[in-house]
């Protein structure tokens, strides 16, 4: 059984404009390396020696940075999509061979976690599962009153800013070689792909985690990353 690595470091980063005007999301620097280095160090670290890096929006610079990973002891490798395809269906471009029982880490290059990666897939190879997905738990305050009617419009209840507790997805997923090969061509997302095994009756598991756990997309988000840096606590 082989471990391979899949990263998606293709997108734009809108939300970070200028920054990104002159550098892809991923290289944008997180304390003394990028974003994208800590991710390949963490992937590396799961015992992956084999890395696709799904590139796009100023990849030449994602290259030139990360060159064939050879300096790193790890096998780097890339892959440009013609047309979008989605962040399931760039998947359909791994350059690697992977056999029906080998796992891929499928992991955003935008992603900051304290989850041990390595203890993640191997939960995962023994559990049976065919795809997992790491999610956390987030609660949400709204900041009003919550009304609920009947179909008359007749008051039934009022919450004041209630709290709900969500399970959300942090882009962290694994899937079995033989999984994959149920991608279809063309674009797919994720979810939607996720989804789709479930309905084909294999097993996808949610898999939940209580480590930090970052989606690097805004400039308070960098700000708030770096200065847990600072402080050591990363």
């Amino acid at each position: 059984m082989t471990r391979y690595g899949f990263i998606l470091a293709g997108g734009k980063g809108v939300r970070l404009r200028p920054y990104t005007f002159v550098l892809p999301k991923p290289l944008i620097p997180l304390g003394a390396e990028t974003i994208l280095e800590r991710v390949i160090g963490r992937v590396a670290e799961a015992g992956v020696g084999e890395i696709a890096v799904s590139i796009g929006y100023l990849g030449h610079l994602i290259e030139a940075v990360l060159g064939d990973g050879s300096s790193r002891g790890i096998d780097i490798r890339y892959t440009v999509e013609d047309t979008p395809l989605g962040t399931a269906g760039a998947l359909a471009l791994m350059p690697f061979t992977v056999a029906d029982e080998d796992t891929v880490l499928v992991i955003n290059g935008d992603t900051l976690t304290s989850l041990d990666l390595g203890g993640f897939m191997t939960w995962f190879e023994e559990s049976g599962a065919d795809a997992a997905m790491a999610c956390v738990e987030r609660e949400v305050t709204i900041d009003y009153g919550v009304v609920k009617a009947d179909d008359d419009g007749r008051l039934l209840e009022i919450a004041e800013k209630p709290t709900t507790t969500n399970l959300l997805s942090t882009g962290i997923n694994v899937f079995r070689g033989a999984a994959l090969r149920r991608l279809p061509a063309g674009r797919k997302d994720m979810p939607n792909f996720l989804l789709d095994l479930t309905a084909a009756g294999l097993d996808v598991r949610c898999h939940r985690v209580t480590d930090l756990w970052m989606d690097l997309g805004r400039v308070e988000d960098l700000q708030a990353a770096n200065e847990m840096i600072d402080r050591g606590q990363l």
